[in-house]
């Protein structure tokens, strides 16, 4: 798998302002999100993951075993349960709030990482394209 380590960069995105509206984000953090440009990579050290975003402004690393749940700070002071199971090319990520349920599925390969989510308040669909550099 040869995206490991690899870095990918925000090209585009199809309603991910509508998604980002439909989960509740503070106004403030849901502008930066639209406008944010960053970047993903993925590490494996044995049986532990790590995905970074990352952009100028942030850097947000998640270290995770594959369908082992765990705590995730999604925002400053909120916390859901997650879970993220690695199959192949693809780890689908499933964030449990009291809200609801928000799920990604990060698609990988050498070229782009393509992420579609998708959450249970909102019945569409949000892709964002992500190419290797």
């Amino acid at each position: 798998m040869t995206y490991f380590g690899k870095v990918f960069t925000l090209e585009r995105n199809e309603n991910f302002e509508e998604f980002i509206n439909s989960v509740g984000l503070p106004s403030e953090k849901a502008e930066l999100s639209t406008k944010t440009k960053p970047s993903l990579k993925l590490e494996k050290d044995g049986d532990t993951y790590t995905l970074t975003a990352f952009s100028e402004n942030f850097k947000r690393e998640i270290k995770f075993k594959s369908g082992v749940e765990f705590d995730e700070e999604i925002v400053p002071g909120t916390k859901v349960k997650s879970t993220i199971t690695a199959e192949g090319d693809k780890l689908t990520h499933v964030q449990e709030t009291a809200d609801g349920t928000a799920t990604y599925v990060r698609e990988f390969s050498d070229k782009q990482v393509v992420v579609t989510l998708t959450n249970t308040k909102w019945n569409g669909v949000a892709r964002r394209y992500y190419k290797a550099i």
